[in-house]
Protein backbone atom coordinates (compact mmCIF):
# COMPACT_ATOMS: atom_id res chain seq x y z
CA UNK A 1 0.00 0.00 0.00
CA UNK A 2 1.93 2.99 0.15
CA UNK A 3 4.70 3.86 -1.59
CA UNK A 4 6.38 5.66 -4.30
CA UNK A 5 7.06 3.89 -7.57
CA UNK A 6 10.51 3.00 -6.24
CA UNK A 7 10.74 -0.80 -6.04
CA UNK A 8 10.64 -2.43 -2.66
CA UNK A 9 14.12 -3.69 -1.99
CA UNK A 10 13.82 -6.39 0.57
CA UNK A 11 15.27 -9.81 -0.03
CA UNK A 12 12.11 -11.10 -1.69
CA UNK A 13 11.44 -12.19 -5.22
CA UNK A 14 10.90 -9.44 -7.75
CA UNK A 15 7.78 -11.09 -9.07
CA UNK A 16 6.24 -11.21 -5.62
CA UNK A 17 7.01 -7.59 -4.94
CA UNK A 18 5.65 -6.34 -8.22
CA UNK A 19 2.22 -7.55 -7.21
CA UNK A 20 2.18 -6.73 -3.52
CA UNK A 21 1.56 -3.08 -3.82
CA UNK A 22 1.01 -2.03 -0.30
CA UNK A 23 4.73 -1.82 0.00
CA UNK A 24 7.33 0.54 -1.34
CA UNK A 25 9.25 2.43 1.26
CA UNK A 26 11.79 5.14 0.63
CA UNK A 27 15.46 5.15 1.56
CA UNK A 28 17.16 7.05 4.35
CA UNK A 29 18.79 10.32 3.48
CA UNK A 30 20.80 13.14 4.97
CA UNK A 31 18.77 15.71 6.84
CA UNK A 32 17.09 17.99 4.34
CA UNK A 33 18.80 21.28 3.67
CA UNK A 34 17.06 23.98 5.62
CA UNK A 35 16.01 21.70 8.49
CA UNK A 36 17.19 20.34 11.81
CA UNK A 37 16.38 16.77 12.87
CA UNK A 38 15.75 15.20 16.25
CA UNK A 39 14.30 11.85 17.33
CA UNK A 40 11.68 11.72 20.04
CA UNK A 41 9.28 9.28 21.71
CA UNK A 42 5.61 9.64 22.51
CA UNK A 43 3.18 7.29 24.26
CA UNK A 44 0.25 5.79 22.42
CA UNK A 45 -3.11 5.36 24.12
CA UNK A 46 -2.11 2.05 25.71
CA UNK A 47 1.38 3.18 26.71
CA UNK A 48 3.17 1.75 23.67
CA UNK A 49 6.09 4.05 22.90
CA UNK A 50 6.18 5.43 19.37
CA UNK A 51 9.26 6.83 17.67
CA UNK A 52 9.09 10.15 15.83
CA UNK A 53 11.50 11.93 13.50
CA UNK A 54 10.99 15.67 13.98
CA UNK A 55 12.31 18.13 11.42
CA UNK A 56 12.08 21.86 12.11
CA UNK A 57 13.09 24.74 9.87
CA UNK A 58 16.78 25.54 10.33
CA UNK A 59 17.20 28.54 12.56
CA UNK A 60 14.01 27.84 14.50
CA UNK A 61 14.37 29.50 17.89
CA UNK A 62 13.37 28.00 21.19
CA UNK A 63 9.69 28.72 21.72
CA UNK A 64 9.08 29.46 18.03
CA UNK A 65 5.95 27.71 16.84
CA UNK A 66 5.32 26.02 13.49
CA UNK A 67 2.29 24.43 11.82
CA UNK A 68 2.96 20.71 11.53
CA UNK A 69 2.73 18.28 8.62
CA UNK A 70 2.65 14.73 9.97
CA UNK A 71 2.74 11.27 8.43
CA UNK A 72 2.48 8.00 10.34
CA UNK A 73 2.94 4.45 9.09
CA UNK A 74 5.36 1.56 8.57
CA UNK A 75 7.78 3.19 6.12
CA UNK A 76 9.85 5.65 8.14
CA UNK A 77 12.10 3.40 10.22
CA UNK A 78 15.63 2.47 9.26
CA UNK A 79 14.53 -1.15 9.15
CA UNK A 80 12.37 -0.42 6.10
CA UNK A 81 14.54 1.94 4.15
CA UNK A 82 14.65 -0.04 0.94
CA UNK A 83 18.07 -1.66 0.85
CA UNK A 84 18.36 -5.08 -0.86
CA UNK A 85 19.18 -6.45 2.58
CA UNK A 86 19.00 -4.86 6.00
CA UNK A 87 21.76 -2.28 6.34
CA UNK A 88 22.60 -1.46 9.96
CA UNK A 89 24.66 1.53 8.76
CA UNK A 90 21.72 3.53 7.46
CA UNK A 91 21.42 6.96 9.01
CA UNK A 92 19.14 9.94 8.84
CA UNK A 93 15.39 10.39 8.49
CA UNK A 94 13.42 8.65 5.77
CA UNK A 95 13.48 10.12 2.26
CA UNK A 96 9.93 8.89 1.60
CA UNK A 97 8.45 12.35 1.18
CA UNK A 98 11.42 14.31 -0.06
CA UNK A 99 9.12 15.44 -2.88
CA UNK A 100 6.96 17.17 -0.28
CA UNK A 101 10.06 18.84 1.16
CA UNK A 102 11.48 19.93 -2.18
CA UNK A 103 8.39 20.69 -4.27
CA UNK A 104 6.34 22.00 -1.37
CA UNK A 105 9.27 23.97 0.11
CA UNK A 106 7.80 23.29 3.51
CA UNK A 107 10.78 24.37 5.61
CA UNK A 108 11.12 27.63 3.70
CA UNK A 109 7.43 28.19 4.45
CA UNK A 110 7.89 27.58 8.16
CA UNK A 111 6.37 24.11 8.54
CA UNK A 112 7.57 21.39 10.86
CA UNK A 113 7.60 17.84 9.46
CA UNK A 114 7.01 14.79 11.66
CA UNK A 115 7.33 11.13 10.67
CA UNK A 116 5.99 8.63 13.22
CA UNK A 117 6.61 4.88 13.14
CA UNK A 118 3.37 2.99 13.77
CA UNK A 119 3.63 0.36 16.47
CA UNK A 120 5.96 -2.49 15.59
CA UNK A 121 7.76 -0.58 12.86
CA UNK A 122 11.07 1.25 12.84
CA UNK A 123 12.04 2.20 16.40
CA UNK A 124 8.53 2.09 17.86
CA UNK A 125 7.41 -0.43 20.41
CA UNK A 126 4.60 -2.91 20.08
CA UNK A 127 3.70 -5.27 17.27
CA UNK A 128 1.99 -4.30 14.02
CA UNK A 129 -1.72 -5.04 13.76
CA UNK A 130 -2.55 -3.97 10.21
CA UNK A 131 -4.99 -1.18 10.91
CA UNK A 132 -6.38 -2.55 14.16
CA UNK A 133 -7.26 -0.71 17.37
CA UNK A 134 -3.61 -0.33 18.30
CA UNK A 135 -2.66 1.41 15.09
CA UNK A 136 -5.79 3.53 15.22
CA UNK A 137 -4.89 4.78 18.70
CA UNK A 138 -1.32 5.42 17.50
CA UNK A 139 -2.64 7.83 14.89
CA UNK A 140 -4.72 9.74 17.42
CA UNK A 141 -1.83 9.89 19.87
CA UNK A 142 0.65 11.08 17.23
CA UNK A 143 -1.54 13.95 16.02
CA UNK A 144 -2.42 15.11 19.53
CA UNK A 145 1.21 14.88 20.64
CA UNK A 146 2.38 16.95 17.68
CA UNK A 147 -0.31 19.56 18.36
CA UNK A 148 0.87 19.99 21.96
CA UNK A 149 4.62 20.36 21.40
CA UNK A 150 6.28 23.66 22.29
CA UNK A 151 7.39 24.05 18.66
CA UNK A 152 3.84 23.52 17.33
CA UNK A 153 1.10 26.04 16.66
CA UNK A 154 -1.38 23.34 17.61
CA UNK A 155 -2.54 22.82 14.02
CA UNK A 156 -1.57 19.56 12.33
CA UNK A 157 -1.99 18.59 8.71
CA UNK A 158 -1.49 15.03 7.51
CA UNK A 159 0.14 13.90 4.27
CA UNK A 160 0.55 10.43 2.81
CA UNK A 161 -0.08 7.90 0.11
CA UNK A 162 -1.31 4.33 0.37
CA UNK A 163 -0.60 2.99 3.89
CA UNK A 164 0.14 6.44 5.29
CA UNK A 165 -3.01 7.63 3.54
CA UNK A 166 -4.91 4.80 5.27
CA UNK A 167 -3.64 6.15 8.59
CA UNK A 168 -5.18 9.49 7.62
CA UNK A 169 -8.54 7.78 7.16
CA UNK A 170 -7.97 6.36 10.66
CA UNK A 171 -7.44 9.94 11.83
CA UNK A 172 -10.71 11.02 10.22
CA UNK A 173 -12.38 8.24 12.20
CA UNK A 174 -10.53 8.91 15.49
CA UNK A 175 -11.00 12.72 15.35
CA UNK A 176 -7.82 13.71 17.21
CA UNK A 177 -7.60 17.21 18.65
CA UNK A 178 -5.44 19.47 16.52
CA UNK A 179 -6.06 17.79 13.17
CA UNK A 180 -6.72 20.70 10.82
CA UNK A 181 -6.37 19.25 7.28
CA UNK A 182 -5.49 16.09 5.36
CA UNK A 183 -4.06 15.32 1.92
CA UNK A 184 -5.01 11.71 1.22
CA UNK A 185 -3.60 9.89 -1.81
CA UNK A 186 -4.64 6.35 -2.86
CA UNK A 187 -5.67 5.10 0.59
CA UNK A 188 -7.31 2.03 1.98
CA UNK A 189 -10.44 2.97 3.89
CA UNK A 190 -10.84 -0.23 5.91
CA UNK A 191 -8.79 -3.32 6.59
CA UNK A 192 -11.06 -5.78 4.80
CA UNK A 193 -10.35 -4.12 1.45
CA UNK A 194 -6.67 -4.90 1.91
CA UNK A 195 -7.54 -8.49 1.01
CA UNK A 196 -11.06 -8.70 -0.47
CA UNK A 197 -13.66 -7.17 -2.71
CA UNK A 198 -17.09 -8.40 -1.63
CA UNK A 199 -15.64 -11.74 -0.52
CA UNK A 200 -13.44 -12.27 -3.60
CA UNK A 201 -9.73 -12.27 -2.74
CA UNK A 202 -7.27 -10.06 -4.55
CA UNK A 203 -4.47 -11.58 -6.63
CA UNK A 204 -2.15 -14.18 -5.14
CA UNK A 205 0.55 -12.04 -3.55
CA UNK A 206 -1.97 -10.26 -1.35
CA UNK A 207 -2.20 -13.45 0.68
CA UNK A 208 1.35 -12.82 1.94
CA UNK A 209 0.99 -9.10 2.64
CA UNK A 210 0.77 -9.63 6.45
CA UNK A 211 4.03 -11.58 6.35
CA UNK A 212 5.75 -8.74 4.50
CA UNK A 213 4.68 -6.24 7.13
CA UNK A 214 5.85 -8.64 9.82
CA UNK A 215 9.25 -8.61 8.13
CA UNK A 216 9.34 -4.82 8.50
CA UNK A 217 8.42 -5.18 12.14
CA UNK A 218 11.21 -7.65 12.83
CA UNK A 219 14.04 -5.54 11.38
CA UNK A 220 15.99 -3.64 14.07
CA UNK A 221 16.84 0.05 13.91
CA UNK A 222 20.05 1.39 12.44
CA UNK A 223 23.16 1.19 14.62
CA UNK A 224 24.16 4.63 13.36
CA UNK A 225 21.43 6.82 14.76
CA UNK A 226 19.53 4.67 17.26
CA UNK A 227 20.03 4.81 21.01
CA UNK A 228 19.98 1.70 23.23
CA UNK A 229 16.43 2.64 24.23
CA UNK A 230 15.34 2.49 20.60
CA UNK A 231 16.61 -1.07 20.28
CA UNK A 232 14.70 -1.99 23.42
CA UNK A 233 11.47 -0.38 22.23
CA UNK A 234 11.65 -1.98 18.78
CA UNK A 235 12.05 -5.50 20.18
CA UNK A 236 9.91 -5.50 23.32
CA UNK A 237 6.63 -5.71 21.45
CA UNK A 238 7.76 -8.72 19.47
CA UNK A 239 9.17 -10.41 22.57
CA UNK A 240 6.03 -9.95 24.64
CA UNK A 241 3.40 -10.47 21.94
CA UNK A 242 4.81 -12.74 19.21
CA UNK A 243 1.34 -14.10 18.49
CA UNK A 244 0.40 -10.81 16.79
CA UNK A 245 2.03 -12.06 13.57
CA UNK A 246 0.05 -15.29 13.68
CA UNK A 247 -3.10 -13.29 14.38
CA UNK A 248 -2.72 -11.29 11.17
CA UNK A 249 -1.71 -14.30 9.08
CA UNK A 250 -4.62 -16.37 10.38
CA UNK A 251 -7.32 -13.72 10.02
CA UNK A 252 -6.57 -11.89 6.78
CA UNK A 253 -7.59 -14.84 4.53
CA UNK A 254 -11.06 -14.85 6.12
CA UNK A 255 -13.64 -13.55 3.58
CA UNK A 256 -16.28 -12.93 6.25
CA UNK A 257 -16.19 -9.19 6.82
CA UNK A 258 -18.44 -9.58 9.88
CA UNK A 259 -15.64 -11.38 11.75
CA UNK A 260 -14.29 -9.64 14.85
CA UNK A 261 -10.93 -9.06 13.14
CA UNK A 262 -12.41 -7.20 10.17
CA UNK A 263 -15.02 -5.35 12.23
CA UNK A 264 -12.20 -3.89 14.35
CA UNK A 265 -10.69 -2.51 11.13
CA UNK A 266 -13.94 -1.19 9.67
CA UNK A 267 -13.63 2.56 10.15
CA UNK A 268 -15.67 3.62 7.13
CA UNK A 269 -18.75 4.95 8.90
CA UNK A 270 -16.74 6.81 11.54
CA UNK A 271 -14.38 8.34 8.99
CA UNK A 272 -17.29 9.55 6.87
CA UNK A 273 -18.58 11.74 9.70
CA UNK A 274 -15.37 13.81 9.82
CA UNK A 275 -15.51 17.54 9.21
CA UNK A 276 -11.75 17.90 8.74
CA UNK A 277 -10.84 19.54 5.39
CA UNK A 278 -9.72 16.73 3.08
CA UNK A 279 -7.99 16.82 -0.31
CA UNK A 280 -7.87 13.48 -2.15
CA UNK A 281 -6.10 11.99 -5.14
CA UNK A 282 -6.99 8.57 -6.54
CA UNK A 283 -6.54 6.78 -9.85
CA UNK A 284 -9.30 4.63 -11.31
CA UNK A 285 -6.60 2.26 -12.66
CA UNK A 286 -4.98 1.69 -9.27
CA UNK A 287 -4.86 -2.10 -8.85
CA UNK A 288 -2.84 -1.67 -5.65
CA UNK A 289 -5.20 0.00 -3.18
CA UNK A 290 -8.12 -0.25 -5.64
CA UNK A 291 -10.58 2.60 -6.32
CA UNK A 292 -13.23 0.76 -4.33
CA UNK A 293 -11.54 2.71 -1.51
CA UNK A 294 -12.90 6.13 -2.48
CA UNK A 295 -16.54 6.98 -2.31
CA UNK A 296 -17.76 5.09 0.75
CA UNK A 297 -15.80 7.65 2.78
CA UNK A 298 -15.22 10.58 0.42
CA UNK A 299 -18.88 11.04 -0.52
CA UNK A 300 -19.91 11.10 3.15
CA UNK A 301 -17.41 13.72 4.38
CA UNK A 302 -19.19 16.79 5.69
CA UNK A 303 -16.26 19.22 5.86
CA UNK A 304 -14.48 21.05 3.04
CA UNK A 305 -13.27 18.56 0.44
CA UNK A 306 -11.97 18.40 -3.08
CA UNK A 307 -10.23 15.82 -5.23
CA UNK A 308 -8.23 14.82 -8.28
CA UNK A 309 -9.68 11.65 -9.84
CA UNK A 310 -8.46 10.11 -13.07
CA UNK A 311 -6.89 7.25 -14.95
CA UNK A 312 -3.56 6.85 -13.16
CA UNK A 313 -2.45 3.88 -11.11
CA UNK A 314 -0.72 3.74 -7.69
CA UNK A 315 1.12 7.05 -7.88
CA UNK A 316 1.07 10.37 -6.06
CA UNK A 317 -0.98 13.27 -7.35
CA UNK A 318 2.17 15.38 -7.66
CA UNK A 319 3.87 12.82 -9.95
CA UNK A 320 2.79 14.88 -12.92
CA UNK A 321 4.62 12.83 -15.55
CA UNK A 322 2.56 9.79 -14.49
CA UNK A 323 -0.74 11.49 -13.65
CA UNK A 324 -0.69 13.66 -16.77
CA UNK A 325 -1.19 17.05 -15.18
CA UNK A 326 0.85 19.48 -13.10
CA UNK A 327 -0.35 21.46 -10.13
CA UNK A 328 -1.30 18.99 -7.40
CA UNK A 329 1.53 19.94 -5.04
CA UNK A 330 0.78 23.65 -5.42
CA UNK A 331 -2.87 23.02 -4.64
CA UNK A 332 -2.00 20.78 -1.69
CA UNK A 333 0.28 23.43 -0.20
CA UNK A 334 -2.40 26.08 -0.66
CA UNK A 335 -4.75 23.68 1.17
CA UNK A 336 -2.29 23.45 4.08
CA UNK A 337 -1.50 27.18 3.99
CA UNK A 338 -5.18 27.99 4.37
CA UNK A 339 -6.22 25.48 7.00
CA UNK A 340 -2.98 25.47 9.01
CA UNK A 341 -1.81 29.08 8.57
CA UNK A 342 -4.95 31.03 7.76
CA UNK A 343 -3.84 32.21 4.32
CA UNK A 344 -6.43 32.74 1.56
CA UNK A 345 -7.70 29.65 -0.20
CA UNK A 346 -7.42 29.97 -3.95
CA UNK A 347 -10.59 29.59 -5.97
CA UNK A 348 -10.20 26.13 -7.47
CA UNK A 349 -12.59 23.58 -8.98
CA UNK A 350 -14.10 21.14 -6.51
CA UNK A 351 -13.02 18.19 -8.64
CA UNK A 352 -10.39 17.87 -11.36
CA UNK A 353 -11.26 14.83 -13.44
CA UNK A 354 -9.33 12.94 -16.12
CA UNK A 355 -11.52 10.75 -18.35
CA UNK A 356 -10.62 7.55 -20.17
CA UNK A 357 -9.39 9.49 -23.21
CA UNK A 358 -6.93 11.41 -21.05
CA UNK A 359 -8.93 14.64 -21.25
CA UNK A 360 -9.26 16.82 -18.16
CA UNK A 361 -12.29 18.77 -16.96
CA UNK A 362 -13.82 20.21 -13.83
CA UNK A 363 -16.83 18.88 -11.94
CA UNK A 364 -18.73 20.53 -9.12
CA UNK A 365 -19.48 17.13 -7.60
CA UNK A 366 -18.26 13.61 -8.23
CA UNK A 367 -19.88 11.32 -9.09
CA UNK A 368 -21.73 13.93 -11.15
CA UNK A 369 -25.25 14.81 -10.03
CA UNK A 370 -26.69 14.65 -13.55
CA UNK A 371 -25.88 10.96 -13.91
CA UNK A 372 -29.01 8.89 -14.59
CA UNK A 373 -28.95 5.13 -14.19
CA UNK A 374 -29.73 3.38 -17.47
CA UNK A 375 -30.15 -0.37 -17.65
CA UNK A 376 -28.40 -2.89 -19.84
CA UNK A 377 -29.83 -6.39 -19.30
CA UNK A 378 -27.58 -9.43 -19.08
CA UNK A 379 -28.14 -12.73 -20.84
CA UNK A 380 -28.70 -15.99 -19.02
CA UNK A 381 -26.01 -18.67 -19.11
CA UNK A 382 -23.48 -20.54 -17.01
CA UNK A 383 -19.76 -20.88 -16.32
CA UNK A 384 -17.54 -22.97 -14.06
CA UNK A 385 -16.00 -21.38 -10.99
CA UNK A 386 -12.38 -22.04 -11.91
CA UNK A 387 -9.27 -20.31 -13.17
CA UNK A 388 -8.68 -19.27 -16.75
CA UNK A 389 -9.74 -15.72 -17.57
CA UNK A 390 -8.30 -12.21 -17.59
CA UNK A 391 -9.50 -8.79 -18.71
CA UNK A 392 -6.65 -8.48 -21.20
CA UNK A 393 -7.38 -11.81 -22.91
CA UNK A 394 -10.96 -12.80 -22.11
CA UNK A 395 -11.89 -16.30 -23.18
CA UNK A 396 -15.04 -17.35 -24.94
CA UNK A 397 -16.15 -18.99 -21.71
CA UNK A 398 -18.23 -17.14 -19.20
CA UNK A 399 -21.51 -15.42 -19.91
CA UNK A 400 -21.34 -12.61 -22.47
CA UNK A 401 -23.86 -9.85 -23.18
CA UNK A 402 -23.47 -7.25 -25.92
CA UNK A 403 -25.56 -4.16 -26.54
CA UNK A 404 -26.72 -2.65 -29.79
CA UNK A 405 -24.46 0.10 -31.23
CA UNK A 406 -24.88 3.34 -29.28
CA UNK A 407 -27.14 5.69 -31.29
CA UNK A 408 -25.20 8.71 -30.01
CA UNK A 409 -22.18 9.51 -27.86
CA UNK A 410 -22.70 8.34 -24.29
CA UNK A 411 -20.66 9.37 -21.25
CA UNK A 412 -20.49 7.01 -18.30
CA UNK A 413 -19.24 8.70 -15.10
CA UNK A 414 -19.27 7.34 -11.57
CA UNK A 415 -20.28 3.96 -10.23
CA UNK A 416 -21.85 1.22 -12.35
CA UNK A 417 -24.00 -1.23 -10.42
CA UNK A 418 -24.49 -4.89 -11.29
CA UNK A 419 -27.45 -7.02 -10.26
CA UNK A 420 -27.34 -10.78 -10.79
CA UNK A 421 -29.75 -13.57 -9.92
CA UNK A 422 -27.74 -16.79 -9.86
CA UNK A 423 -27.64 -20.34 -8.57
CA UNK A 424 -24.64 -22.59 -8.01
CA UNK A 425 -24.28 -26.33 -8.13
CA UNK A 426 -22.77 -26.62 -4.63
CA UNK A 427 -23.55 -24.99 -1.25
CA UNK A 428 -20.16 -23.26 -1.49
CA UNK A 429 -21.53 -20.67 -3.89
CA UNK A 430 -19.25 -19.26 -6.55
CA UNK A 431 -17.10 -16.33 -7.60
CA UNK A 432 -18.43 -13.72 -9.98
CA UNK A 433 -16.18 -11.26 -11.82
CA UNK A 434 -17.86 -8.75 -14.12
CA UNK A 435 -15.91 -6.98 -16.89
CA UNK A 436 -17.45 -4.10 -18.87
CA UNK A 437 -15.91 -3.24 -22.27
CA UNK A 438 -16.27 -0.59 -24.95
CA UNK A 439 -16.26 -2.49 -28.26
CA UNK A 440 -15.52 -0.66 -31.53
CA UNK A 441 -17.06 -1.83 -34.84
CA UNK A 442 -13.81 -3.65 -35.74
CA UNK A 443 -13.90 -5.70 -32.52
CA UNK A 444 -11.16 -3.79 -30.74
CA UNK A 445 -12.16 -3.30 -27.12
CA UNK A 446 -11.12 -1.39 -24.03
CA UNK A 447 -11.95 -2.28 -20.44
CA UNK A 448 -14.15 0.39 -18.84
CA UNK A 449 -14.63 -1.09 -15.38
CA UNK A 450 -14.64 -4.31 -13.38
CA UNK A 451 -16.16 -5.67 -10.18
CA UNK A 452 -16.42 -8.90 -8.20
CA UNK A 453 -18.68 -10.63 -5.70
CA UNK A 454 -18.66 -13.99 -3.90
CA UNK A 455 -22.11 -15.34 -4.73
CA UNK A 456 -24.22 -17.33 -2.28
CA UNK A 457 -25.56 -20.72 -3.33
CA UNK A 458 -28.60 -18.93 -4.75
CA UNK A 459 -30.24 -15.56 -4.70
CA UNK A 460 -30.03 -12.05 -6.11
CA UNK A 461 -26.97 -9.88 -5.54
CA UNK A 462 -26.34 -6.20 -6.26
CA UNK A 463 -22.93 -4.55 -5.96
CA UNK A 464 -20.98 -1.56 -7.22
CA UNK A 465 -18.24 -1.93 -9.80
CA UNK A 466 -15.10 0.22 -9.85
CA UNK A 467 -15.60 3.92 -10.64
CA UNK A 468 -15.05 4.92 -14.26
CA UNK A 469 -15.28 7.96 -16.49
CA UNK A 470 -15.59 6.99 -20.14
CA UNK A 471 -17.02 8.39 -23.38
CA UNK A 472 -18.63 5.64 -25.48
CA UNK A 473 -18.64 6.94 -29.07
CA UNK A 474 -21.65 6.62 -31.34
CA UNK A 475 -21.60 3.23 -33.08
CA UNK A 476 -19.65 1.46 -30.31
CA UNK A 477 -21.22 -1.28 -28.24
CA UNK A 478 -21.00 -2.26 -24.59
CA UNK A 479 -20.05 -5.84 -23.76
CA UNK A 480 -20.17 -7.52 -20.36
CA UNK A 481 -18.45 -10.76 -19.48
CA UNK A 482 -19.31 -12.69 -16.32
CA UNK A 483 -16.81 -15.34 -15.23
CA UNK A 484 -14.93 -16.51 -12.13
CA UNK A 485 -11.69 -14.62 -12.66
CA UNK A 486 -9.69 -11.62 -13.79
CA UNK A 487 -6.24 -12.99 -13.04
CA UNK A 488 -4.46 -9.63 -12.90
CA UNK A 489 -6.63 -8.44 -10.03
CA UNK A 490 -8.41 -11.37 -8.38
CA UNK A 491 -7.43 -14.85 -7.21
CA UNK A 492 -10.29 -16.22 -5.17
CA UNK A 493 -10.74 -19.62 -3.63
CA UNK A 494 -12.45 -21.46 -6.48
CA UNK A 495 -15.38 -23.74 -5.70
CA UNK A 496 -15.57 -25.56 -9.08
CA UNK A 497 -19.34 -24.96 -8.88
CA UNK A 498 -21.36 -24.43 -12.01
CA UNK A 499 -22.61 -20.87 -11.70
CA UNK A 500 -25.89 -20.34 -13.54
CA UNK A 501 -26.93 -16.78 -14.29
CA UNK A 502 -30.72 -16.72 -14.30
CA UNK A 503 -30.95 -13.04 -15.16
CA UNK A 504 -29.21 -9.79 -14.43
CA UNK A 505 -28.43 -6.24 -15.46
CA UNK A 506 -25.92 -3.43 -15.19
CA UNK A 507 -27.14 0.00 -14.20
CA UNK A 508 -24.98 2.53 -16.05
CA UNK A 509 -24.44 6.08 -14.66
CA UNK A 510 -24.97 8.00 -17.92
CA UNK A 511 -24.65 11.78 -17.97
CA UNK A 512 -27.40 13.94 -19.41
CA UNK A 513 -25.22 16.97 -20.12
CA UNK A 514 -22.23 17.20 -22.47
CA UNK A 515 -18.79 17.71 -21.00
CA UNK A 516 -15.95 19.67 -22.52
CA UNK A 517 -12.28 19.57 -21.60
CA UNK A 518 -11.49 22.80 -19.77
CA UNK A 519 -8.20 21.87 -18.07
CA UNK A 520 -4.76 21.40 -19.54
CA UNK A 521 -3.45 17.86 -19.19
CA UNK A 522 -2.47 14.61 -20.87
CA UNK A 523 -3.13 10.91 -20.53
CA UNK A 524 -1.92 9.17 -17.42
CA UNK A 525 0.90 6.72 -18.07
CA UNK A 526 -1.24 3.90 -16.69
CA UNK A 527 -3.57 4.16 -19.68
CA UNK A 528 -1.03 2.12 -21.63
CA UNK A 529 -1.70 -0.82 -19.30
CA UNK A 530 -5.50 -0.85 -19.50
CA UNK A 531 -6.83 -4.11 -20.91
CA UNK A 532 -7.55 -3.62 -24.62
CA UNK A 533 -8.29 -7.01 -26.23
CA UNK A 534 -9.73 -7.65 -29.66
CA UNK A 535 -12.95 -9.58 -29.23
CA UNK A 536 -13.73 -12.24 -31.76
CA UNK A 537 -17.21 -12.07 -33.26
CA UNK A 538 -17.82 -15.63 -32.10
CA UNK A 539 -17.48 -14.52 -28.47
CA UNK A 540 -20.36 -12.10 -28.84
CA UNK A 541 -22.54 -13.86 -31.40
CA UNK A 542 -26.04 -14.59 -30.14
CA UNK A 543 -25.47 -12.57 -26.92
CA UNK A 544 -27.39 -9.47 -28.02
CA UNK A 545 -29.32 -7.37 -25.52
CA UNK A 546 -31.09 -4.03 -25.78
CA UNK A 547 -29.45 -1.35 -23.63
CA UNK A 548 -31.12 1.89 -22.62
CA UNK A 549 -28.74 4.63 -23.80
CA UNK A 550 -31.16 7.43 -22.98
CA UNK A 551 -31.35 10.64 -24.95
CA UNK A 552 -28.38 12.45 -26.48
CA UNK A 553 -26.47 14.62 -24.03
CA UNK A 554 -27.46 18.28 -24.25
Amino acid sequence: MGMSRTPLRLALSAALLAAVALIAPAQAAPVAEGATWTQQYLPSGDGTMLHADVMLPAGSKKGQKHPVILSIGPYFGSGSQGAPVYDPMEAGPSARFDDLIEQGQIFEKGYALVYVDSRGFGSSGGCNDLGGKGEQMDVKAAVEWAAKQPWSTGKVGMWGKSYDAWTQVMALAQKPKGLAATVIQSPLIDGYRLAFENGVHWAATWYVTPALYASYDLLPPSTQDASPDEFVQSTVGTATNPQCYALNLANTPNPDRTSAYWKERDIVAAAGTSKVPSLWSFGFNDVNTKPTNIFDVYSKLTGPKRAWFGQWDHVRGNESDLVGREGFMDEAMNWFDHYLKGKPLKKLPKHEIQDGDGKWRTEASYPPVDAVRRTMPLTAGSYTDERGNSASSPTGSGVWSVSQPAPHDVRLAGLTKMTVEATTSTPLGGNLVGLLYDVAPDGSARLITRGAYKLPASGTTTFEMWPADWLLPKGHRLAVQLSAEDSMVYQPTYTTSTVTIVKGSVQLPLLTKKRVSNLVGEEAAAQADVAAPTLDASQLEGRDVKADFGRPMR
